[in-house]
């Protein structure tokens, strides 16, 4: 081989190596920069849990602040209004139409009295602090059959022990969301809630027989009330699973430790 030929493959050889290097550099910062804009793609998210875990926190303690307010003061002057009625129609010796007005007046009163509870109740059910979650669960089903008509019923299938309060609020609220979605889309006619203890994690199942729906819908940005039903479960560190088909009614099935999995929110 001629020296000319040997000098070309020399610098053919070595321009090669050069490219091969660019290119593997280049691929290798490529590579980096997308480990980097996938670690701030996953820190903003865990940042923006994190938001949403403190924010739903303040919600409910907001909730529980207007239910105490609304069911204690709000409630308790509707009270004394209704006694100090009673006592000026029972001194004033009224008749006629006076007598009406004053009977019109005592059931606006008591009709003030049933939505002051009610509100009071939707937003943070005194029961829930006073008496535990299954006890809570099952005055919200026998709530959910009065105020629908649909056949809802309830069983604690086991004896629950004490349960961290972020995840009796977690719970509580997805079962009121998976009945609220039942009464908006399932169009059932049957409603099952089931909890017990299962492998020390709280079971809690809510069955129903409507139409169901299409799977797609998990993962649809519109669903709200089945994107909420997964976030609260992640909130206490649990995991809920949906399930159904169209025509096959729709199940959902929460499994969650009995302590918080954070603590400080």
């Amino acid at each position: 081989m001629s020296s000319d030929s040997t000098v070309i493959l020399t610098a053919v050889f070595s321009v090669t190596i050069v490219v091969l290097g660019l290119f593997s550099f280049f691929v290798l910062m490529m590579i980096r920069n997308h480990r980097k804009v996938e670690a701030a793609q996953r820190e903003r998210i865990r940042q923006m849990q994190l938001f949403s875990e403190k924010l739903q926190s303040a919600r409910e303690e907001e909730q529980k602040r207007i239910a105490r307010e609304l069911h204690d003061e709000l409630g308790g002057t509707l009270t004394s209004i209704k006694y100090d009625l009673l006592w000026l129609e029972q001194h004033s010796s009224a008749q006629g139409e006076v007598a009406q007005r004053f009977q019109a007046m005592r059931d606006l009163i008591d009709s003030t009295t049933k939505v002051v509870q009610r509100i009071s109740a939707e937003l943070r059910p005194k029961i829930l602090d006073s008496f535990g979650l299954a006890v809570a669960i099952e005055w919200q089903t026998n709530e959910f059959k009065k105020r629908t008509g649909i056949d809802a019923r309830f069983q604690k299938l086991s004896e629950l022990p004490p349960i961290d309060e972020a995840v009796t609020t977690g719970v509580y609220r997805i079962v009121q969301e998976s009945l609220t979605n039942i009464v908006r889309h399932a169009h059932a006619t049957s409603v099952k809630v089931n909890v017990q203890l299962r492998n020390n994690l709280l079971h809690v199942e809510i069955i129903d027989n409507g139409k169901g729906f299409d799977k797609a819908l998990l993962d649809h940005p519109e669903s709200l009330g089945l994107l909420s039903i997964r976030e609260r479960a992640r909130m206490i560190g649990g995991n809920a699973v949906i399930s159904g088909s169209p025509g096959k009614g729709t199940q959902v099935v929460l499994d969650t430790p009995l302590q918080n999995k954070h603590p400080s929110l």
